[in-house]
């Protein structure tokens, strides 16, 4: 494949960008680097594409992904709330995740502080399935905190991103994110929220995607 096979219009310019070979050796780097790592690459295309997610309207078209996407994961509901939680939140995402969990729903979060670490733990705890979706590379865990929960995520859901390798957690990345979150989901739970927040974010793409 190279850029003379290209039958689109492209402007020379967008095409030079395209087959540069700065980008090809970003791309083999990471490609190099997900196979040694035990990294998946989810193509829009693929089988193993997340089918609520591929419903949304702008899904992203690569999933990085660590540990294991399955087919009874599309009945999941995804957990968010805020980072300063109540002793009244704690107890609520306890209980809602256990709950959902015990009846076979997969539970969704972002893996941030607060609420979101509190739905994948009890998610965990109740011997349930989880997916983390991250606003950074998949290779890197944020908050630094989480390192454990990264781990135990992994041997019983997935964690993923569509970030490529080595993407720090910029604060604007969170709200794309948040989409994935949505889209994941049949329907998502928000425990506690300033009304101006990524967790209300999040619920607003609920409303928009019909979840």
């Amino acid at each position: 494949f190279s850029s003379n096979s290209l039958n689109f219009d492209f402007p020379e310019a967008i095409k030079n960008k395209l087959f540069s070979s700065k980008l090809k050796d970003k791309a083999k780097y990471e490609y190099d680097y997900c196979l040694k790592n035990s990294i998946k690459l989810i193509s829009f295309n693929s089988t193993e594409y997340p089918i609520n997610l591929s419903h949304i309207p702008s899904p992203p078209p690569l999933l990085y992904c660590k540990g294991n996407i399955l087919p009874k994961d599309e009945c999941a509901i995804s957990i968010v709330g805020s980072r300063k939680f109540t002793e009244y939140g704690r107890a609520a995402t306890k209980k809602l995740s256990t709950e959902l969990t015990s009846s076979g729903v997969t539970i969704i979060s972002g893996m941030a502080l607060g609420i979101d670490t509190f739905a994948h733990t009890y998610a965990l705890l109740a011997g349930g399935r989880t997916i983390a979706v991250l606003g950074s590379g998949i290779n890197i865990v944020y908050p630094d905190q989480n390192k454990k929960l990264y781990t135990e995520i992994i041997e019983n859901g997935a964690v993923i991103s569509e970030f490529p390798i080595n993407t720090p957690a910029f604060q604007q990345n969170f709200p794309i994110r948040n989409r994935i979150v949505a889209g994941l989901s049949l329907g998502t739970l928000v425990i506690e929220a300033k009304k101006k927040s990524g967790t209300m974010i999040t619920a607003g793409l609920c409303g928009e995607y019909g979840r």
